[in-house]
């Protein structure tokens, strides 16, 4: 990883105007277009600090592709971030999974009255994570080293093996690595005194069951109204699925423009936005 920085906090690097005008319009296959126009230039800055879309600055290395693609454009794509901008004012919001804050930025900017709840285990993206917030004074984020599972315990969590793409995912599991604690959301819920999440973001590569089983007190009082999740063909990850339908949960697809659609057709690999009952968007029963 680069060690010296171009930009700074207080003096952040600019981006090209052609990309400034990019960032602000979503269109299809933005990313890769991107990537082929200012892929290069950028990963020339090495790790600086940059104003973001939603307007944060935050430090990148801009060597990494991962990194870049958090400067081309709305971070899981706009759909979920029209839905979200349309909700009513979150009160706690959790991102587990939160790696170096890919949707934090968002959810710190659109939900500024928010309690936001991150946990990330992984120390090298943690570390990160912790310096942007510092930076940004972003107080009411409370960055957890914990790992969320379904019980009390020790877990290992992975960061990419690629160095080149550190930052971009943990992976936890229980056989080998440095040890991080597991606690549970329903834990968790009851130290902070949440009365109600308005958002779950989880994303734990293949850990989302665990986790799931950990809240099941929260889940079974519909005490968290929404859950965006990454959902895939791997069988943990339909019977994480199948654990929240069961609970009265409803799972959409998000269109471009944010609105819900429900899911036709197997889920091959996709983020799902699962709706608790009597969530005022939810538009019928769970499939």
């Amino acid at each position: 990883m680069p060690s010296a920085m171009s930009g700074t906090f207080q003096s952040p690097d600019r981006l090209p105007f052609a990309l400034r005008l990019l960032q602000a319009w979503e269109f299809p296959r933005q990313l890769g277009l991107c990537e082929r126009l200012f892929g290069r230039r950028l990963a020339a800055l090495g790790v600086t600090w940059l104003r973001t879309a939603p307007g944060l600055v935050w430090r990148l290395d801009l060597t990494n592709p991962t990194h870049r693609w958090i400067v081309y454009g709305s971070y899981e794509g706009p759909g979920f971030w029209r839905w979200f901008r349309r909700q009513p004012a979150p009160a706690a919001i959790v991102d587990s999974g939160a790696i170096i804050g890919q949707a934090v930025r968002y959810f710190a900017c659109y939900a500024p009255a928010a309690r936001i709840y991150a946990y990330e285990p992984g120390a090298g993206a943690r570390e990160w994570l912790a310096a942007c917030l510092a930076a940004n004074r972003l107080d009411r984020v409370h960055l957890s080293p914990s790992a969320l599972g379904a019980s009390p315990g020790r877990a290992f969590p992975h960061d990419h093996p690629d160095s080149s793409l550190h930052g971009s995912w943990n992976h936890v599991n229980a056989a080998s690595g440095a040890p991080v604690d597991v606690t549970t959301l329903d834990a968790e819920i009851a130290r902070h005194a949440i009365t109600e999440v308005s958002l779950w973001k989880l994303d734990l590569e293949g850990y989302e069951l665990p986790a799931l089983q950990g809240a099941a007190n929260a889940l079974a009082a519909g005490r968290i109204r929404a859950i965006h999740m990454e959902v895939s063909g791997e069988p943990d990850s339909r019977a994480g699925h199948d654990l929240l339908c069961a609970h009265g949960y409803s799972p959409y697809r998000l269109t471009a423009a944010g609105r819900l659609r429900p899911p036709a057709g197997a889920i091959a690999y996709e983020n799902i936005l699962f709706l608790a009952p009597g969530h005022p968007d939810s538009l019928g029963a769970p499939a």
